[in-house]
């Protein structure tokens, strides 16, 4: 499990980041469920390709994020629940962190439509669900090795025999080449064996993953279904059925990616992922990441997605969940109240990580300025800008009860000052008379809001004191109460 950022300096936005419980509200220690809401461009995506490349893939994935301008390189220093550093520093890390599983937008480029097999010094990920696929692999390539070394012998023999004279040494050296020849081709049988016995292993799971992949294609997208897939060569090549039409790759002049929707995208690279995870081994020691897995969905593939995820999450080691919909992260933290959720934002010329009151952030109008105001009377702010967001709250709420209340003698085009005057003025049969006890109260509250108006030219200069922002705050609570 990744239980801490330390540092994360001149990759992507995040230019100069430290976690600080002070300065940003989140102290970077991570939960095993987290979810992270970040818009376009802040570096969500930055921070999941630290995370993918943490795994030993490919350090070019942090290296091609470096920010711009920046004047030396790239640090990244993570630890893990063991208190193990993780530091990438001179273009690569000091450690690895395997069992890292990345849903992102580039999933469906290497893992959909084509499978490359055939490279054993760098296997595909698809090995990782053939059962004991990278030992049989490992053991391919020590004989591949061995017999690339008997191959050698062979020919510097056969050279040996060519250029000697003596007719003693010769009839030794093609006895020595005999067994040298039988030793190559008794390594070419062995590897032939294992590569029948990887390539019967690869079918059958490949029926299975298939079969997986279809049932999520079933639930995402009921027009989309993978028919087979055909090893050639060294490739497995996927044929998917759009609407009951197969697309075949090698007769079709149909491009996959360019008669499928962004959202048949999705539901095939999603479909794909999730059938992996299913055949993973030791799901419960992997760490787990989503980065927008709903870009294309509709409602009902937002719900169905939520439910999956919401089961990988309480399954896996660890899980990351990030997104730019904030509606999407909302309904999944509803269903997981330990996460821990954060949010990207751009700040003092970096973007950080801070806490994210979620609840708060969804809340709209009146309802999004009470709790403001509920909050800080219960647990206070740091930041004058927060002091500052409070004081813009109490006007609006209280406004906002009057039109709701009385909707039918208040504007729109009124505000605080006029309703003052409409309760000074009513008459005794008035639904506003009864707010005359009240006169004193919200005038109070009025004129100290004002000071803090923009329409006060000094306004931003205008000091705040906690505790008599505390009181108005808690007197604004009491008199909607009434009114």
């Amino acid at each position: 499990m990744i239980h801490k950022i330390i540092e994360i300096k001149n990759c992507g936005r995040l230019i100069e980041y430290k976690p600080s419980e002070k300065n940003y509200g989140w102290n970077g220690i991570f939960s095993s469920i987290n979810t992270i809401y970040a818009e376009n461009g802040s570096g969500k995506t930055t921070f999941t390709q630290i995370l993918k490349s943490l795994t030993g893939n490919n350090c070019d994935l942090v290296e091609k994020r470096k920010s711009i301008n920046a004047q030396s390189n790239i640090i990244i220093s993570l630890i893990d629940s063991n208190n193990k550093k993780y530091i990438y520093k001179t273009k690569n890390w000091n450690h690895y962190l395997p069992f890292i599983e990345v849903y992102d937008n580039y999933y469906s480029e290497s893992n959909i439509y084509i499978v490359s097999l055939g490279n054993y010094e760098s296997p595909s990920n698809f090995y990782d669900i053939v059962p004991n696929g990278y030992d049989i692999i490992n053991k391919i390539k020590i004989l591949r090795r061995k017999r690339k070394n008997f191959a050698t012998y062979v020919r510097n023999t056969k050279h040996s025999i060519k250029t000697t004279s003596n007719f003693e040494e010769k009839r030794k050296l093609e006895e020595q080449l005999c067994k040298q020849q039988t030793k190559r081709e008794q390594i070419s049988n062995q590897i032939t064996i294992l590569e029948s016995d990887l390539d019967a292993k690869i079918k059958a799971v490949e029926k299975i993953y298939i079969e997986k992949v279809n049932n999520y294609l079933n639930r995402f997208n009921p027009n989309l279904k993978i028919k087979e897939a055909n090893k050639q060569g060294q490739q497995l090549v996927y044929y998917i059925s759009i609407n009951g039409v197969d697309i075949r790759s090698e007769v079709s002049n149909i491009s996959l990616k360019h008669a499928l929707s962004e959202g048949d995208k999705s539901s095939l690279s999603l479909s794909f992922f999730l059938a992996r995870l299913e055949l993973l081994p030791n799901i419960d020691k992997r760490i787990i990441v989503f980065d927008d897995p709903i870009s294309s969905f509709d409602t009902r593939r937002r719900i169905m997605t939520i439910t999956l995820l919401s089961r990988i999450a309480r399954n896996a080691s660890q899980f990351f969940l990030l997104s730019h919909d904030i509606n999407f992260i909302k309904e999944f933290s509803d269903r997981h109240t330990d996460s821990t959720n954060l949010k990207i934002v751009w700040l003092n010329g970096s973007s950080v990580f801070v806490h994210h009151n979620i609840k708060l952030e969804t809340m709209t109008g009146i309802s999004k300025d009470m709790y403001t105001l509920q909050n800080y009377v219960q647990n206070g702010a740091i930041t004058d800008f927060e002091k500052r967001e409070v004081i813009r709250c109490i006007r609006p709420v209280i406004e906002g009860i009057f039109r709701l209340k009385y909707f039918n003698i208040f504007t729109d085009k009124e505000w605080l000052g006029d309703f003052l005057n409409h309760v000074r003025n009513c008459e005794k049969h008035s639904p506003l008379f009864r707010i005359n006890e009240f006169y004193d109260e919200l005038s109070d509250i009025n004129d100290y809001c004002k000071q803090y108006h923009h329409s006060n030219p000094k306004y931003m200069e205008e000091p705040i004191f906690d505790e008599e922002l505390k009181q108005f705050a808690q007197r604004t609570l009491n008199v909607i109460a009434y009114i």
